[in-house]
């Protein structure tokens, strides 16, 4: 068999495998943000004490539709559900921040916020930030109390957001 048909097919393989790394390193250029770097700012207010945010996510409903006689189900975007995020804090008897805000839902008087998480870069730096608007929380839980355990007790709230904005 010719060296040349050999060849050639692992060659233009190569080409192909070389131009998509390129392209998938360029996307990957700049520095990647650690998951334990951040902040968080409730109407421009930093909250100290913030150790873990959980459930930043957007999600739509999806509805089901048939167009004419195709036979075949076809899907589009329908209501877009509130986002639920939860955040752990380091419990203060001097900050009664989450609780109250949660109070005043209880007490029929909703306080809807922006809340800020600030991601910042190796030097203490903002890189980025995703903002949530229209928040407010829909549960407070307080610190478990264990006299075995030498952890930090927390405090723990859940919010819901109407719109999120990536900067």
């Amino acid at each position: 068999m010719n060296k040349t048909v050999l060849f050639a097919p692992l060659l233009a393989l190569l080409i192909v495998a070389s131009s998509s790394a390129s392209s998938v390193l360029a996307m990957d250029k700049g520095d990647f943000n650690l998951s334990n770097k951040f902040s968080l700012e409730i109407d421009g207010v930093t909250i100290a004490g913030v150790h873990t945010i959980e459930g930043l996510e957007t999600e739509s409903d999806i509805v089901e539709y048939k167009d004419g006689e195709d036979g075949t189900n076809h899907t589009r975007p329908g209501n877009h559900k509130p986002g639920k995020i939860t955040i752990i804090k380091d419990f203060s008897p001097n900050d009664k921040t989450f609780f109250n805000w949660r109070q005043s839902v209880i007490d029929g008087r909703t306080q809807r916020k922006s809340v800020s998480i600030v991601f910042l870069n190796d030097n203490d730096v903002e890189s980025t930030r995703i903002n949530l608007f229209d928040c407010y929380p829909t549960k407070w839980k307080g610190p478990n109390l264990n006299s075995k355990n030498s952890g930090h007790a927390t405090e723990k709230i859940e919010i819901v957001c109407e719109t999120i904005d990536w900067k």
